[in-house]
């Protein structure tokens, strides 16, 4: 099938040789995509029990769920759009804000979406918050009755999504409905392919263009090349990154650890981000023994929390970045960690 063999054929160029799990799921989601014959069908018959409106996809880190999901969405050929579940909660709160004061403000964030939209494509699906979880409540059940095709990804079933939230009864029946109305499948498989494809370009990454380097996971991996921010915000403090956004941070080490941080923002940094990039790496000696301190204290807090971080030291030996003595002990101890943190073992035990 032609469909097929696109999908397939946009994951390998991706570095993704589709397993089995992938495979079957591939070939059961195309059974269910939507066009704008069956999109109509929807809305004019929203309750009739055959009709499909969406795919949840839920499995492991690094499975593949949001490749293969925008693959599938890239074959369409309807009025679409993609958001991270975080960027489209903070759309939809700006517009509450815009329609504030006037008469059922929800309704018309409804409306807003299904005038412009056949399918949106949600990734990372999660709730955590009880306002977000009633606006959820609302806003997934009206996308369903008004055919609104949906995509979502999370790393969690539908049933374990909010778990312990306040009036979680609510968003419960929520999800019980979509799941009447949305295809639950689970992506099941061994492979970490994300983790694969940064072990594979980190190892690779200690020649002299790091940045081509760094940009070329960015774009294989979390499929972004344009907007990156390059500030991003820590205990109510902005610093200059060189790229950010919700899964990465990417800093240069002269620059960020230059500045006047300290355990609590690493802490946060480890706990905010799912990926951290570091190069721009330089030889140093106490002269620069504030920095070294604040690298040292950062390895410290990633090491411990098991964080997904990748160095790229562009030809500097770890041994070699500091010189000096008046931290020697300390920094045999982080160099040994930096090692440590570079090999597949420990990105194979790191957290999700």
């Amino acid at each position: 099938m032609l469909v097929d063999k696109n999908i397939i054929d946009d994951l390998k160029n991706q570095g993704i040789e589709p397993d089995i799990p992938q495979l079957d799921f591939i070939h059961r989601a195309i059974k269910i995509q939507p066009s704008k014959k069956n999109l109509l069908s929807r809305l004019v018959l929203p309750k009739r029990a055959s009709s499909t409106s969406g795919i949840y996809l839920w499995g492991k880190v690094g499975r593949g769920k949001t490749v293969i999901l925008r693959s599938l969405y890239k074959q369409l050929n309807l009025r679409k759009a993609e958001f991270h579940y975080l960027d489209l909660m903070r759309l939809i709160h700006s517009k509450l804000k815009d329609y504030r004061g006037s008469k059922n403000p929800l309704d018309k964030v409804n409306n807003y979406f299904y005038s412009k939209y056949d399918v949106l494509l949600i990734d990372e699906f999660q709730v955590e918050d009880v306002a977000d979880a009633m606006i959820l409540s609302n806003i997934i059940k009206a996308f369903i009755d008004k055919g609104v095709y949906l995509f979502l990804s999370s790393n969690a079933h539908p049933n374990d999504l909010y778990k312990n939230g306040l009036q979680r009864e609510k968003f419960i029946e929520v999800m019980q409905f979509m799941q009447e109305r949305v295809e639950v499948f689970e992506l099941k498989g061994e492979h970490d392919y994300r983790l694969k494809n940064i072990y594979e370009i980190t190892k690779e990454g200690h020649g002299s263009d790091s940045d081509k380097q760094i940009r070329s996971i960015i774009k294989l991996n979390f499929n972004i090349e344009e907007n990156l921010n390059t500030f991003f915000e820590v205990n109510e403090r902005s610093f200059k990154c060189i790229a950010e956004n919700h899964d990465f941070l990417w800093v240069s080490f002269k620059n960020y650890f230059s500045q006047p941080t300290g355990a609590n923002d690493f802490e946060e940094i480890c706990n905010k981000y799912k990926w951290i990039f570091i190069n721009d790496f330089s030889i140093l000696d106490d002269s620069n023994s504030d920095l070294i301190r604040r690298f040292i204290a950062f390895i410290d807090i990633a090491y411990i929390n098991k964080v997904n971080i990748s160095f790229f030291f562009e030809g500097i030996r770890p041994e070699d970045i500091y010189k000096g003595e008046t931290m020697s002990l300390l920094w045999e101890r982080c160099e040994s960690r930096l090692i440590e943190m570079g090999t597949d073992e420990y990105l194979s035990n790191k957290k999700n």
